[in-house]
């Protein structure tokens, strides 16, 4: 019997530890990583529509596009987009949740992987703001955590041009 009981409590450690839950964060970046929205600067509202859910889509406009996007049990985040004649020179993430610590932690994640990207590195803070310029000076980013505290981050991604 104690055999048995060690077994299923082995096999159930394996089953635990190999399907772990996924972050906010990676719930955020299962559509798109923060990179491959750097990447749609530039783009139609065409294009982008195309590469968004279909079912997220809360509002659009000639000009504008925005989805919702809904992450554990009652948190969100929302992804806007500004075009003009040149395309989109603006994308936006803003997180909605209802602790503090899901917003720092994907506070800490979003950062993270905007300093990895060799053409950013690290940013300028102040008052609460993150802020980075492309080393060609044709991408802002700001990273907004003014409000974590009531579970806000807001990413900001600009065409300089």
């Amino acid at each position: 019997m104690k055999k048995v009981s060690s077994a299923f409590l082995v096999l159930m450690i394996l089953f635990v530890s190999c399907n772990p839950t996924d972050t906010y964060y990676d719930e955020i970046i299962k559509n798109k990583t923060i990179s491959e929205r750097i990447e749609e600067l530039n783009k139609t509202l065409t294009s982008i529509r195309k590469t968004e859910d279909k079912k997220a889509l809360i509002k659009e406009d000639d000009d504008y596009l925005e989805y919702e996007y809904k992450v554990g049990k009652d948190d969100a985040y929302n992804v806007t987009y500004f075009f003009d004649a040149a395309g989109c020179f603006e994308v936006g993430l803003d997180t909605y949740f209802g602790e503090e610590i899901d917003a720092q932690l994907v506070l800490d994640e979003m950062k993270q992987e905007i300093e990895s990207i060799q053409r950013f590195g690290s940013p300028k803070n102040t008052n609460s703001l993150y802020e980075w310029v492309d080393t060609e000076g044709v991408v802002s980013i700001e990273l907004d955590y003014i409000n974590l505290d009531r579970g806000m981050v807001s990413l900001t991604i600009f065409a300089n041009e």
